[in-house]
This record gives structure tokens, C-alpha cells and sequence, in this order.
């Protein structure tokens, strides 16, 4: 379900894209995104954008339930999807510059059990392969779909310890040689890989000796000022969470349950764009947030990198600067590394320019399910934020 959005058909009608936009201003965009909130009947949410490194405008927009209109507000949690993907992989590389990982090493180094793709066993993976989807590991969604808890909603009971090796391990629950892995060699090949960040979020727990959601909240979201972020609903300690919508028919929204997944550290994470907005700082400042030297100015270089140029020309660790994978996109918005989201209901994009510290942030809490609502709210609005932020 996490496709990364390549339902950005993006069939443009052109004349409207190269229309004047509004003048920068606080009111005048407000004014504009409302207007294609509206147009894009979006139910409900959060935009933001940085200027200078630093969240300098937020709002919120339609409801967080169409079944009581409840109204979304700035402390709205979302389900941001794939957008989660960079925070797992900054966790990753945070450990790294302590030294407590190499990032070119085997995973097994720091696996209890050995994980191979069966169809080259004796070449090794790295977290590298994993961060940037050249590690032949592979999603099975006939496999991963019918885990998500849709029907019963709440989190998921399978634990990552559970999980992982019941996917990776011969005679495991959820193992397939022909489905979960590709048959080329590590790091020769790109496919987009979910479970490439579940098996990373596994290696956090493990080298860490605490659950991957307790380390994310006291050594990640802590430090960086992230106080209304959380990876299960079973922690949230209030009830102003945004509810996912899918469309229907006639335009009524079905309002779907909070729900999750086993493979959570890919895309379950709930936040606000003002929490999200102090973790892109640490991009937009070489590595700097909230006061805290979280990465080094090297590793923050290192990230951004293309990290298999012959293998993907535009993938760097987690983001990726042809994100929206169409040439109309880019005609009218450069290759910013960026990231989308996309599951039942959620719907999320962010996109930043590290050389002038600009980024802007989108979560939904519904998809857009034609072209012109695609271009209204990943074209138009990411690029009225990202003007603005200039």
C-alpha cells in the first residue's frame, strides 16, 4: 500500500500550472491553499514550510473526522506513511556518527539470525542497500496487505522480533523465496523496499537493547523537541488524532479506523508538521535542531548523496530528488530530495532545497484519487510553499 505515490499521473492541464501565483504573504497563502483544499476536496490538513532552516509558517485545514467535523488544529497528529522512512533511516545514521554501527557493514553484524537473499547467499547486505532500495530484498503485498488492521483497527500485535524473521527465514510464517526477494545481487538493482526499513528498524532495537519505538522516543524525538510524535496509538495520550478517509462515491468520504501494521518502522509514524518541521531542521543546518548537534555536517552530506549512481541516478539515503517519478512534475519544480506517503487514507509529500534552506511539509488525511486533485495538491501546493519560503 505504500507506493510512493506513482498515482502521480500528473496529466497536467499545463496553462494552469504556468498561471501567476499569489504574492508571498502569510494571508495570500492561506487564501490560495484553501482555495485548492477546496478543489481537491482534501478533508483535512497540515501545511507548513521552513525559510532560513526554520518552521516559519503553519495552518490547518477541514476536519479530522467527517463523521463528527471535528476541525483539525496545529497539535493534529497525522499518519505521514513512507514519510516516516527518513526519520527510521536518520535513526540509523545517528547511531552511525556514535559509532555504534557501520553502515557498510553486514546486517547480520547486528542481527540475531542471518538474513541472505537466497538466490545470491553468499553476498552480503549492508544498511547502506537498505537506506537507498538496492538491498534485492522485495514487498509482498499479498503477504503484507491483509496484515494491515483495517478491518479491527489499532496497532498491530505481531512485534518486530516476530516478524522480521517470519518474513526473512526459510520456514517462517510469512517467508516466500520467489516473492520476498529479487534475483539480482545486492546493491546492483533498485526496487523500492518496505521491508528494507522494517529489517532497519530492527537493527535500532537490537543495537540499541531498547523496544524501537522507546529509543525513537527518548533518543530521537527528545532531544530534537519532537513532543507529539509517536510510532503506536497505544501511546498517544489524547484523542485528537486525525482518522484516515478513503473517497467514495458522490464525493462522502468513508472514514476508516486508526489502524496499523507489523511493519511499522517503514510508515506508521503519527505527527504534526511542526514536530516534523524540527526534524528537517537537521537537514536544512547541517545537522543542527533544537540546539542538538544531531548528525555531523559530513553525514548530513553523506545522506543527500546519490548512494548507487549506476543504479539509480536520482536515489540518496531515504529521499529522493525524482520523488514524484514524472517529467511534468519537474518541469515546474526542480529535483528536491524529497518524500512521499501514501496509505489507506494518508496521503503526505515533503520536499526541501538544503542550498537555501527552504522546505515545506504536507499531511492529509485523504488521497487524492484523480489528476486534478493530484496537481492541486502535490504541484500546486508544494510549490506555493516552497516559493513562499524563499
Amino acid at each position: 500500500m505504500k507506493n510512493r505515490f506513482v498515482i502521480l499521473v500528473l496529466l497536467l492541464f499545463v496553462v494552469s500550472c504556468t498561471r501567476l501565483l499569489p504574492k508571498p504573504g502569510d494571508e495570500a497563502l492561506n487564501s490560495y491553499i484553501q482555495n485548492k483544499v477546496d478543489k481537491a476536496e482534501v478533508v483535512g490538513m497540515q501545511a507548513a514550510y521552513l525559510k532560513n532552516g526554520k518552521l516559519t509558517w503553519h495552518r490547518s485545514y477541514g476536519i479530522k473526522n467527517a463523521e463528527t467535523n471535528e476541525p483539525v488544529d496545529d497539535e493534529t497528529l497525522f499518519m505521514i506513511a513512507s514519510s516516516s522512512k527518513p526519520v527510521t533511516a536518520t535513526a540509523i545514521m545517528h547511531m552511525a556518527d556514535l559509532g555504534k554501527l557501520d553502515i557498510d557493514a553486514d546486517i547480520n553484524l547486528y542481527l540475531p539470525f542471518e538474513i541472505r537473499n537466497p538466490n545470491f547467499p553468499a553476498e552480503m547486505i549492508t544498511p547502506r542497500m537498505l537506506l537507498s532500495h538496492t538491498s534485492s530484498l522485495k514487498d509482498d503485498w499479498d503477504t503484507l496487505d491483509p496484515l494491515y488492521t483495517i478491518e479491527e483497527g489499532g496497532d498491530s500485535p505481531i512485534p518486530l522480533a516476530e516478524f522480521v524473521p517470519g518474513y526473512f527465514l526459510k520456514g517462517g510464517q510469512y517467508y516466500n523465496e520467489n516473492t520476498n526477494f529479487h534475483a539480482k545481487k545486492p546493491g546492483n538493482h533498485w526496487d523500492y523496499c518496505n521491508m528494507g526499513y522494517v529489517i532497519l528498524g530492527y537493527i535500532i532495537q537490537e543495537v540499541s537493547g531498547k523496544p524501537f519505538e522507546q529509543y525513537m522516543y527518548e533518543d530521537f524525538f527528545e532531544p530534537l523537541g519532537m513532543t507529539n510524535s509517536y510510532w503506536f496509538l497505544r501511546d498517544i495520550p489524547h484523542e485528537n488524532i486525525a482518522r484516515p478517509h478513503e473517497p467514495v462515491k458522490k464525493g462522502i468520504p468513508e472514514v476508516l479506523p486508526h489502524y496499523g501494521y507489523p511493519d511499522f518502522p517503514d510508515g506508521q509514524l503519527r505527527t504534526t508538521v511542526s514536530d516534523y518541521a524540527r526534524f528537517l531542521e537537521i537537514f536544512l543546518n547541517d545537522g543542527l535542531s533544537n540546539g542538538v548537534q544531531f548528525l555531523k555536517p559530513e553525514t548530513v552530506k553523506e545522506f543527500l548523496k546519490i548512494q548507487y549512481p549506476s543504479v539509480h541516478k536520482h536515489q540518496a539515503i531515504a529521499w529522493n530528488y525524482n520523488e514524484m517519478e514524472n517529467f511534468l512534475y519537474y518541469r515546474f519544480i526542480p529535483h528536491f530530495p524529497s518524500h512521499t506517503g501514501g496509505d489507506p487514507g494518508v496521503a503526505t509529500v515533503v520536499s526541501f532545497d538544503p542550498k537555501t534552506r527552504t522546505a515545506a511539509i504536507v499531511f492529509m488525511n485523504s488521497r487524492p484519487d484523480n489528476f486534478l486533485q493530484v496537481k492541486n495538491t502535490y504541484l500546486d501546493i508544494v510549490k506555493r510553499l516552497m516559493r513562499a519560503a524563499l
